[in-house]
């Protein structure tokens, strides 16, 4: 873990908890666990972090946190999206795929919470408490619709929620992972919208197809192994019973013998002829899964060309070198707006010190009149 780890802190101004990627030196800070004052430290060295002023008693939650705290800023991190309406997209990864390291691990989309679903009656919640299979449970994070449970998010350090513990939908998500990121950048996609990972355990079509081949692979080596040794066994029973017969009686058992052996390469016939048709249909049952395979690539694709034509529909964007032609100024173009008041009372964006488009009113209205 390094020096100084991506934790957040409360503003003292607001009460809400900001990470270090939107803190601003300009605001006053306290510790989430201690509550002393800390100092937001954004230099061109390190990356931005928080820290607690020296002390003879230090706290560690910035410097060498635990996995309570660890947990704990996750949750508020968490808490933190919900509360200001991003657009959080959550998938999940085959783990079976990377264990047999192959490079088309699939990638599933399980839930696209958009803007648009955040409403006066939504609010998240931490550590919600409910009932279910008639046990007493909590929840890390909720997001509660008219005070029911829309969404569950569970913040996971090292121990992972049994699957038959919550109800349906809820996702699993890696603290650690989610504090990094976020504060980094890297869980953002060119849209604006943050992914993150669902660290439940997943199985893809494939594999799951996989693993059933190899189950029955398995049962029938087991069940070749077990006909071999019975007729091993057989085999050796007839040479005693050979042994202690008289001669007389020889010539009947080798009679009874050649018949045997011309049955038993009659079964042999059968049954290799049975294994014949069986490899037929596993050759069959493995062309049709990559067939089904290679069409949802295909669907995926599809979807993907349809999610970047809806993308191309017509906003009032200038390029990003060129100045608005109806207003002639240079606008802000960051994908994070906000926008402030400056001394000469102009609306100005605080990342980039560059004014918003005065246009943008008009635009939308024809916009929407189209």
């Amino acid at each position: 873990m390094s020096l100084h780890f991506s934790m957040g802190a409360i503003n003292k101004t607001t009460n809400k908890y900001e990470n270090p990627k939107i803190a601003k030196k300009t605001n006053k800070y306290k510790c989430p666990c201690c509550e002393r004052d800390v100092i937001f430290k954004n230099g061109k060295i390190k990356k931005p972090h928080f820290a607690h002023y020296k002390s003879d008693n230090p706290c560690t939650y910035y410097e060498k946190p635990n996995e309570s705290q660890i947990h704990k800023d996750a949750k508020l991190l968490m808490k933190t999206l919900l509360d200001n309406k991003r657009s959080i997209n959550i998938y999940r990864k085959c783990y079976y795929c990377e264990e047999e390291d192959t490079t088309d691990t699939e990638v599933t989309y399980v839930s696209n919470i958009k803007p648009e679903e955040y409403k006066n009656n939504t609010s998240p919640v931490i550590e919600y408490k409910f009932d279910y299979n008639n046990s007493k449970r909590s929840a890390d994070v909720a997001l509660l619709e008219n005070n029911e449970i829309k969404y569950i998010f569970e913040i996971c350090y090292k121990n992972k929620t049994k699957e038959e513990n919550r109800p349906e939908p809820w996702f699993e998500i890696n603290a650690e992972t989610l504090i990094n990121a976020t504060n980094s950048g890297e869980n953002m996609n060119e849209e604006g919208e943050i992914e993150i990972e669902c660290i439940r355990d997943h199985k893809c079509v494939c594999c799951k197809d996989r693993e059933e081949n190899e189950r029955n692979l398995h049962l029938l080596f087991l069940e070749n192994l077990e006909k071999k040794q019975i007729k091993e066994k057989e085999q050796q029973l007839a040479k005693i019973e050979l042994a202690l017969m008289s001669k007389e009686d020889y010539r009947t058992i080798e009679l009874q013998i050649k018949l045997e052996i011309e049955r038993e390469m009659l079964r042999k016939k059968i049954e290799d002829e049975r294994e014949l048709k069986r490899k037929i249909l596993e050759e069959e049952i493995i062309e049709r899964i990559e067939k089904e395979k290679k069409k949802r690539k295909i669907e995926e694709e599809e979807r993907i060309e349809r999610i970047e034509k809806e993308k191309k529909i017509w906003k009032h964007s200038p390029s990003n070198n060129e100045r608005c032609e109806i207003c002639d100024i240079n606008y802000c173009k960051c994908l994070k707006k906000n926008f402030i008041k400056d001394a000469y009372n102009i609306l100005k964006c605080s990342n980039c010190n560059k004014r918003k488009c005065k246009c943008v009113r008009i635009t939308e209205f024809f916009k929407q009149n189209k």
